[in-house]
């Protein structure tokens, strides 16, 4: 996913390697721990490589989860009623922020009452195949987050690597995001089945549907530095997109729009160009009808239903309306 600024990764890769265990495993599912922060009843809506000043636009469509460093600033600075989820990983077979057990410890313990902290985002696009002790580093820092802050989650983001070395025994990771982006330059449309099939290698890896969390392809690269294998989905095919992923992953616990801001090499256009302006597709329209017209445990707002006629009878309830 390439879902931290380059500046950001650069920071990440100046640490050396994460070795030994220092808590003891707890079990590798999304079952509920003692919570220390608000419990969150409704999915949260992310964007990723968001500058802190774009931050009350994107609260205003809706978006309320922050990808932001470890840092007290930066959660001060958040929107009113914004969560955070703390970037402190590593990307692919890169180092980890913060890579020795006791610092990444004391960060945790530093944050663990902060009720503005949702979670802890330890990885991205972790490879077991050319890294094969990431399942462990990742078991290790899930077991000090639940330890020191039962009640935030454990959070990576995986993609179509080999899942099965990462299941949820060996990494005791609580919510994975799922990243298959189904717009490619030089199609016609968009391969909607690149969801179901990443869906499905996540459940047949062990991890439940409660455990996934979309990521939605808010992004092209017809204007990056680097690869040129995307193109910025148009408005209708978002739509399909979030429709797709509300018939396999109806209530995640929250969602990610990749990506809001430009990177070089790997994002661009991104939803921050995608305002209906400059030949660009209305984006964030679309997203934030999708963010707002949520209100309980991620279950699409509906108008109220007029009451039945008293020769009126009851068929099946109807499919949840798509996003």
């Amino acid at each position: 996913m390439k879902t931290q600024l380059l500046a950001v990764a650069a920071a990440a890769a100046a640490g050396g390697a994460v070795t030994g265990y220092l808590v003891a495993p707890s079990p590798g599912d999304a079952a509920a721990r003692p919570a220390a922060a608000p419990l969150v009843t409704g999915t949260l809506h992310a964007a990723l490589n968001m500058p802190a000043g774009d931050r009350a636009k994107a609260a205003a469509l809706g978006y309320d989860l922050f990808d932001v460093d470890p840092d007290a600033g930066d959660l001060a600075a958040l929107p009113k009623g914004g969560r955070a989820l703390l970037w402190v990983g590593n990307t692919t077979c890169g180092d980890f922020q913060q890579n020795s057990a006791s610092a990444f410890a004391g960060t945790v313990k530093r944050f663990a009452g902060d009720d503005r902290v949702y979670g802890w985002y330890l990885s991205d696009e972790p490879n077991p195949d050319q890294c094969p002790g990431i399942a462990g580093k990742l078991r290790q820092r899930a077991d000090i987050v639940h330890r020191y802050a039962p009640g935030q989650k454990a959070f990576a983001s995986l993609t179509d690597w080999p899942m099965g070395p990462l299941k949820p025994s060996e990494t005791h990771l609580d919510l994975i995001g799922l990243d298959p982006y189904p717009c490619r330059s030089g199609h016609d449309g968009c391969d909607l089945k690149a969801i179901d099939t990443m869906v499905g290698q996540a459940t047949r890896a062990g991890f439940s549907t409660k455990m996934i969390v979309p990521v939605f392809q808010t992004f092209g690269q017809s204007c990056s530095d680097g690869e040129k294998n995307w193109r910025l989905p148009a408005a209708g095919e978002m739509k399909a997109i979030l429709a797709r992923w509300d018939r396999l992953v109806p209530r995640p616990a929250f969602d990610i729009s990749y990506s809001w801001g430009r990177q070089d090499a790997w994002a661009c256009p991104a939803l921050a160009d995608a305002d209906g302006r400059d030949g660009n597709p209305d984006l964030q329209a679309v997203m934030k009808k999708h963010n707002l017209r949520r209100t309980g445990p991620g279950v699409p707002e509906r108008d109220p239903a007029p009451a039945p006629s008293p020769t009126a009878t009851t068929g099946s309830c109807p499919e949840p309306a798509k996003q």
